[in-house]
């Protein structure tokens, strides 16, 4: 269920509520949508509040347990229909930017260093010549 937008959780959850419903004949628990939806309470959980908060469905509390009821599931029409992973790719691939600009800035700076050794072994190597083999 992470790869679904928050619209197709939204409806996913609303028609196993409906049609668990349907077939135990009494509204479902937050349990029953996991287990028809082979997904985490954790995660059935969380869309549940989310939609209860938007007035999609209903979490009644009563002596049999938690149950959810369908209230207005033309409100599932404002939920975003983008997946969140756009998101996620976007700042996925400005991080890989920021690598690449550091290994480039890093290799500049390895360049450097080995021109100024380079430089400096020449001047190493015509001073000790300059001196000649006699000389210390």
């Amino acid at each position: 269920m992470e790869a679904l937008s928050p619209y197709e959780k939204a409806h996913l959850v609303v028609a196993a509520i409906r049609v668990l419903a349907y077939l135990d004949d009494k509204p479902p628990s937050i349990e029953d949508i996991g287990r028809f939806l082979r997904v985490s309470f954790e995660e059935i959980n969380m869309v549940c509040r989310k939609l209860e908060q938007r007035e999609v469905i209903e979490i009644t509390e009563g002596p049999y347990g938690v149950r959810l009821f369908v209230r207005d599931h033309l409100a599932i029409e404002k939920f975003p229909k983008e997946t969140l992973k756009a998101g996620i790719d976007e700042e996925l691939e400005r991080f890989r930017k920021g690598q690449k600009e550091r290994e480039q800035r890093i290799a500049q700076i390895k360049a450097k260093e080995e021109e100024r050794r380079k430089k400096l072994f020449e001047r190493l190597n015509q001073g000790l010549k300059k001196a000649g083999p006699d000389k210390p």
